[in-house]
């Protein structure tokens, strides 16, 4: 053979070879081409989707949002409350607690200034002094009940005088 068919041959032979691998290209592609087109159809169908329901869904959190926001402000306004409503109350229990205190002692000197007053009576008169003394003992209860009412309410201290 001579060389212008051996060259002849070769080219053939890469011809066929070529258009071989070319056609098994071709036919592994297709499926391939075919699944992407698949694929651009269904990201098609997922932005419309998108495009619809986003703007909506994102209104709703932005709408959670300023809920949470509002609620954690009257969360906050609420604490302060209480915080005062707590502090009124123990002001008000030390106020309770001091008007005892008066009371108590008020009760004790008046109790002690009876009990030594009588202690120089005779012995014949104590029966009418003994009604006194119950009638004195319970009009210091009431002055100082309403010294203590004074105290809690914040009333004039004045008052108990009549």
């Amino acid at each position: 053979m001579s060389r212008s068919d051996q060259a002849f041959l070769l080219l053939a032979f890469i011809a066929c070879t070529t258009s071989v691998a070319f056609t098994s290209f071709v036919l592994t592609a297709v499926p391939t081409l075919l699944a992407m087109g698949r694929a651009a159809s269904s990201f098609a169908k997922l932005a419309d989707t998108a495009r619809q329901e986003l703007p909506s869904t994102l209104a709703a959190i932005r709408l959670s949002g300023m809920e949470i926001s509002d609620l954690t402000l009257e969360l906050s306004e609420l604490s302060h409350e209480v915080t005062e409503g707590v502090n009124k109350s123990a002001k008000a229990v030390q106020a309770a607690e001091a008007g005892i205190r008066q009371i108590g002692t008020l009760a004790h000197q008046q109790t002690l200034s009876m009990i030594d007053e009588r202690a120089s009576l005779p012995e014949i008169s104590l029966q009418p002094v003994v009604a006194g003394a119950a009638k004195r003992t319970s009009h210091a209860i009431g002055k100082a009940s309403k010294t203590l009412m004074n105290i809690i309410t914040g009333g004039d201290k004045d008052e108990d005088s009549s």
